[in-house]
């Protein structure tokens, strides 16, 4: 089943690869007025509770309630019963960079477009048994590498049609071929 330390590390070399936890400049999200900053990719605008208790305490100190933040927040339980290592980290990667109903849906896509018997999965960006039983039923690396697509085509449909987003596209391609 999908590993939570393996997933978080491989997120967090996206977010914080040298897990310094400290504070930076950072975007305002939409309709939150600025400045932002950010501690290991949480903005101070999108969770400003959970980033004031985090930016309180000394840098050294912050790694453990960087992890329970991504733990309580993006981790879903769905997660352990992903079979894979491979598939859960880059899902949950999504759901930390993308949000977690664009992730599961592009792996809902994925999954889909690798169905041949006919069967198929409602692409509701939501998890449940069926989800997970049709992650686990496919193959792991067709799986990632249809579920890398789906997330580059996320990507360049946001860049595309997001005004100022298309600056973060070399990074979000970068992102989702790992």
């Amino acid at each position: 089943m999908a590993d939570w330390n393996t997933a978080y590390n491989w997120m967090m070399d996206n977010e914080d690869s040298n897990r310094a936890c400290s504070q930076v400049p950072d975007a305002a999200p939409s309709g939150v007025a600025g400045p932002c900053y950010a501690i290991s990719g949480i903005n101070s605008g999108s969770h400003p509770a959970q980033f004031a208790s985090i930016v309180a305490v000394p840098q050294g100190e912050r790694e453990p309630l960087v992890q329970e933040f991504y733990r309580d927040n993006f981790w879903n339980t769905w997660f352990d019963q992903i079979a894979s290592d491979e598939i859960g980290k880059r899902v949950f990667d999504f759901a930390v960079n993308g949000g977690p109903g664009t992730a599961v849906k592009c792996l809902q896509e994925a999954v889909n477009g690798l169905a041949t018997n006919g069967s198929s999965i409602d692409e509701d960006g939501h998890w449940g048994p069926k989800t997970v039983a049709a992650v686990n039923a496919v193959d792991p690396e067709a799986l990632v590498t249809a579920f890398k697509a789906q997330r580059l085509a996320y990507y360049q449909d946001v860049a595309a049609n997001k005004p100022g987003a298309a600056q973060s596209l070399v990074g979000w391609t970068r992102r989702a071929n790992q």
